[in-house]
């Protein structure tokens, strides 16, 4: 797989092993994000020891890392006798250290802990007695964000940890790098199917149309992405049938916690602890009017994971349309393809609110608002929102904007709409920029406005990644 961008992340973790102290990290991120990648990388370039974890019983995790520790460091003696403790694992690695600079990773740390639930002791142990004087860069790497956030960063491994770094998906230009020829319209599709996910975006090539990519990747039965949904949730989940349905109603529009309930049959309860598990899992996030405060109960839920996104809006309800490669066409063809870009409008419309954090000055937190706005019939309100609203670290609107993601090019009435519904909002005094966000451009008319607007910007998907390559 190509490795592009992680400039930051390779950046920061050079620098750790270019220090003169022992270093104890951290690295997570839900699966697929490139954490193996990115070390193995790293490991490249300096003296080293990789282990991944496999899932299964501790002794033969110890043979499988005796194993790995005497191919990586020559040593007859350890490959003839493994090891068969926690403590002599960490003993032996002491030894490969010895006194010169080294990167030690332990990747899918989780599965290790699982296995063996005296490893956090003797390694906080191990730590304290022996690692922290030694020349060691050590990382415990993994993908199960609650298990790294409660147990090793919050628990017993806190004090030891002399830093830790979060792997997150490629943002939307960091993304496009895997699609360079693409349009910029197609690049912003391409991210509502594949979010920033360099295992997915690998597959989607520019030297192939996006439709069929969908086809051969997504839709055949042989497609590596096939099943990946119910594959990355069973890692996590035991039993998930529960999870998808909550999943497939929020895909479906059906994202409000009473919708959930009646669309799913769940009892309140149960979805609302479905809910916490996959935010949890970084899958699915609570939304606010951004201007509300984090009690307030005016909420929707949204899955920020956007393959599963487009998994459950498109895939699982069409399980049996799927059976031949000819079948699969058709329904690409006839049910996926004219719904793609109303899919795709959604992740327009997180991508402009992120281009609003990254660009305007002030924004310290972007999102969506909604409310009751007077409809000008007598005492008669209707709620209405905004797509893109970022705000100040007080709360008060600092930008607000309106996002368009079809074939017709706009016009006034949506800056009129903005304009009508701005007054609404909790603190806007008509001082805060807007922005019109179009994925066909804007009318002359109100092309020539925006020149003479201060307050006023115009943004097409170009716009945006063109800015980005600058």
């Amino acid at each position: 797989m190509k490795f592009l961008n992680r400039v930051d992340e390779l950046a920061m973790l050079r620098e750790r092993l270019g220090s003169d102290r022992a270093e104890f990290l951290v690295v997570y991120g839900r699966r697929r994000v490139g954490k193996t990648e990115l070390l193995a990388r790293l490991a490249s370039e300096v003296r080293s020891f990789y282990f991944e974890a496999t899932d299964t019983v501790a002794a033969q995790q110890l043979r499988d890392l005796t194993d790995e520790l005497a191919r990586t460091w020559g040593n007859e003696l350890l490959a003839a006798q493994p090891l068969t403790s926690w403590d002599a694992a960490m003993t032996a690695i002491a030894q490969f250290v010895g006194d010169e600079r080294t990167l030690v990773v332990l990747d899918e740390f989780q599965l290790l802990a699982v296995q063996s639930p005296e490893l956090e002791t003797t390694l906080s142990r191990w730590w304290r007695t022996t690692g922290r004087h030694l020349p060691i860069v050590l990382v415990l790497a993994g993908s199960e964000l609650s298990f790294f956030e409660d147990k090793v960063l919050a628990g017993s491994l806190y004090g030891r940890r002399t830093g830790q770094l979060k792997l997150e998906p490629f943002t939307e230009c960091d993304a496009a790098l895997f699609q360079p020829r693409y349009s910029p319209e197609d690049k912003v599709r391409v991210y509502s199917v594949c979010g920033g996910v360099p295992y997915y975006l690998d597959r989607f090539t520019d030297d192939r149309p996006l439709s069929r990519h969908l086809l051969a990747e997504v839709f055949e039965r042989t497609g590596l992405l096939h099943d990946e949904a119910e594959l990355m949730l069973r890692q996590s989940i035991a039993d998930p049938a529960n999870h998808i349905a909550v999943l497939r109603s929020i895909a479906q529009g059906f994202n409000r916690n009473n919708e959930i309930v009646q669309r799913t049959g769940l009892a309140p309860a149960h979805v609302t602890k479905i809910l916490g598990s996959l935010e949890r899992l970084g899958l699915a996030a609570t939304l606010r009017p951004i201007t509300a405060s984090a009690k307030a109960k005016k909420t929707t839920y949204v899955i920020t994971d956007q393959f599963l996104r487009f998994h459950y809006r498109f895939m699982e309800a069409a399980r049996s349309q799927l059976r031949t490669s000819a079948l699969a066409a058709a329904y690409l063809e006839e049910s996926v393809l004219p719904a793609l870009d109303h899919h795709a409008s959604i992740t327009w419309e997180e991508i402009c609110q992120q281009y609003v954090l990254r660009h305007q000055t002030g924004v310290t937190a972007v999102g969506r608002w909604w409310g009751q706005v007077p409809t000008g019939d007598g005492s008669r309100t209707e709620e209405r929102e905004i797509d893109v609203a970022g705000v100040d670290g007080t709360r008060k609107p600092v930008a607000i904007g309106m996002c368009k993601w079809t074939a017709s090019d706009v016009d006034f009435d949506e800056l009129n709409l903005l304009d009508r519904i701005a007054p609404f909002i909790e603190g806007c005094d008509g001082t805060q920029r807007r922005f019109l966000f179009s994925r066909s451009g804007f009318s002359r008319r109100l092309a020539a406005h925006a020149a003479t607007d201060p307050l006023l910007t115009l943004i097409t998907p170009a716009d945006i990644y063109d800015r980005a390559g600058k």
